[in-house]
């Protein structure tokens, strides 16, 4: 009996094959709403920076769990989302080529908007508070606090990448640790007073300086 000869190959469909493509992904993944991917975040965001804003400008404390969540949302939009940084030139050119996706700005604002908004509103507020001389209430003091160490520390973050990428300028390893010492002592101290149940020491209130251990925490954390 004679042998049937197999169908033709089209090469294409080889290749595609071979890369494990289908019809399916080439559907555009779709994100909530039909926002840019980070839309929905950066909302929430803006919402919750703007109702603690407006509580304390009002004089009302808001719950511990706003405070919390506002941090959590720093560290997201303050921090570092690619696991390994790229060059602007480098980033690119894996876009133009495919190898990874382009990444839209949230609700299709200029890049950093969100960012921006968040640090212009804190300062305003505290603009405000010490204009109307309630800078050191109870309500507005450790939130600024907290939300000022962080971003500084950001910002001390964002300068020293700032020197090494064009000036080849490596912080000294003493200038780390000595930060890194620095911070655990104050914290171990404030913790051991407060578990020690001492409210002050020479003439220092412990709440006070629990207050600037955190203040300090939070800026370690945002200039790593």
């Amino acid at each position: 009996m004679a042998q049937l000869a197999p169908p033709p190959i089209n090469p294409q469909s080889r290749v595609a094959q071979g890369r494990g493509l289908s019809s399916s992904t080439s559907v555009p993944e779709r994100h909530p709403l039909g926002l840019p991917p980070g839309s929905v975040r950066a909302l929430l965001c803006l919402i919750v920076v703007s109702f603690v804003v407006a509580q304390t400008a009002r004089g009302i404390s808001v719950a511990v769990v706003w405070h919390e969540s506002l941090m959590i949302m720093l560290a997201h939009y303050f921090t570092t989302r690619r696991m390994v940084p790229l060059s602007k030139d480098l980033r690119a050119r894996l876009e133009a080529s495919g190898d990874i996706d382009r990444e839209p700005n949230p609700l299709h604002l200029p890049k950093h908007t969100v960012r921006v908004l968040m640090v212009a509103a804190f300062a305003g507020l505290g603009i405000y508070l010490y204009r109307a001389g309630r800078l050191f209430e109870a309500q507005s003091l450790p939130l600024l606090v907290s939300v000022g160490a962080y971003l500084l520390g950001t910002f001390a973050k964002g300068t020293l990448t700032w020197l090494s990428r064009n000036w080849k300028a490596v912080p000294p390893a003493w200038w780390i640790d000595l930060k890194a010492a620095v911070t655990l002592t104050i914290v171990l101290v404030a913790v051991g007073l407060q578990l020690c149940g001492m409210t002050s020491i020479a003439g220092l209130q412990t709440a006070r300086l629990e207050d600037f251990s955190l203040g300090l925490v939070l800026f370690y954390f945002g200039s790593r």
